[in-house]
């Protein structure tokens, strides 16, 4: 069996360890040739996951053809916003054998759309008119890729279209340390894994003004409740958002020293500089602040509220200081918790 994974930073190549104990051969691309010749002579990432070794079935490559000949199934591994560009390519591929499922492990949506990502891959599939049909999937939840790596337990939930043996793959990518549950809602699962990100930078944030633990329950409860909130109008079932992909993504993300998301939020709160200044110096994508933008746009067009993301959202893109848009969200109107 030959897994193709396309995206060689750190998730990607946590996920090729994972897949390396019961996968003949794993490969995956990248557009980093610094990245790609350092897997491929010394079996590290370093800027990713330092002096972690790869195993010997685990190889790399800037050749997407080369990655995607003879492989069962393909896995998405780069930044939700890039996801659309890598797909058309694949799409375009004639290394793209009919029927290989396409698994998107990228948590968020396309801004510009508006769209999940599962939805973003099938445009493109149906834009190259691969008419073979090519099952969608999405595989989400609390997994940061440097516990992955060290083999600590982790689970994780895959989710995808109607008509396919979606327990057949889930066999093929569980292992000892990494158990792998499915769930039907493919919607909801997606919604959830990527909104987790918005109050991950809110707790961020409010760990940088020193708020405490009162605050950090609060704003993860609160966004659970946003979440399904925004879940369920768009056709998420509830049950989900309390499951995996939802509270147990974001209290993963919400408390980890590994979540880039919490990291920046707390950042912002203590640098002076512009948000989107730093944003750009960094090296890893903060998915959370792309999500940011289109749970805003969301809850406008479909006239729910989310007073926690438009928070985010104000001292992210304009200008309000954290200390200000804390201080707004105690002194909003009082209402039952249920409301």
């Amino acid at each position: 069996m030959k897994a193709a994974i396309l995206g060689t930073g750190s998730w990607g190549c946590a996920f090729g360890l994972q897949l390396a104990s019961s996968w003949e051969k794993v490969v995956l691309w990248g557009i980093d040739p610094e990245q790609v010749a350092s897997i491929c002579t010394t079996r590290t990432n370093p800027d990713y996951l330092g002096e972690i070794v790869l195993p010997q079935n685990v190889h790399a490559t800037g050749d997407l053809e080369e990655c995607l000949s003879g492989a069962e199934a393909i896995f998405v591994v780069v930044p939700s916003q890039a996801v659309r560009d890598v797909i058309h390519r694949v799409a375009s591929s004639p290394e793209l054998a009919p029927g290989v499922p396409i698994v998107n492990l990228a948590k968020g949506f396309e801004v510009s759309t508006l769209k999940r990502i599962s939805e973003v891959i099938a445009d493109e599939l149906q834009q190259a008119r691969r008419t073979t049909g090519h099952p969608i999937g999405v595989l989400l939840g609390p997994s940061h890729a440097e516990e992955v790596a060290l083999g600590l337990p982790t689970a994780i939930v895959l989710s995808g279209q109607e008509g396919y043996a979606w327990h057949q793959l889930q066999e093929k990518i569980s292992g000892p340390s990494f158990r792998v549950y499915t769930n039907d809602d493919l919607v909801g699962v997606e919604i959830a894994s990527g909104f987790k990100n918005v109050i991950a930078l809110a707790v961020g944030m409010a760990d940088g003004l020193g708020t405490g633990d009162n605050t950090r329950g609060t704003l993860m409860t609160r966004g659970i409740a946003e979440l399904a909130r925004m879940g369920e109008a768009l056709g998420g079932r509830r049950e989900t958002f309390f499951g995996l992909a939802g509270i147990g993504d974001m209290i993963t993300t919400c408390i980890s020293h590994h979540s880039r998301n919490r990291n920046f939020g707390e950042a912002v709160t203590q640098s002076q500089t512009d948000p989107q200044e730093m944003l750009g110096s960094r090296k890893q994508v903060v998915e959370g602040v792309f999500m940011t933008q289109a749970a805003l746009k969301l809850s406008e067009k479909l006239g729910i509220e989310l007073p926690v993301t438009k928070q985010v959202h104000d001292v992210l893109f304009s200008g309000k200081a954290p200390t200000q848009a804390v201080r707004e969200l105690m002194e909003r109107q009082l209402k039952t918790e249920l409301e």
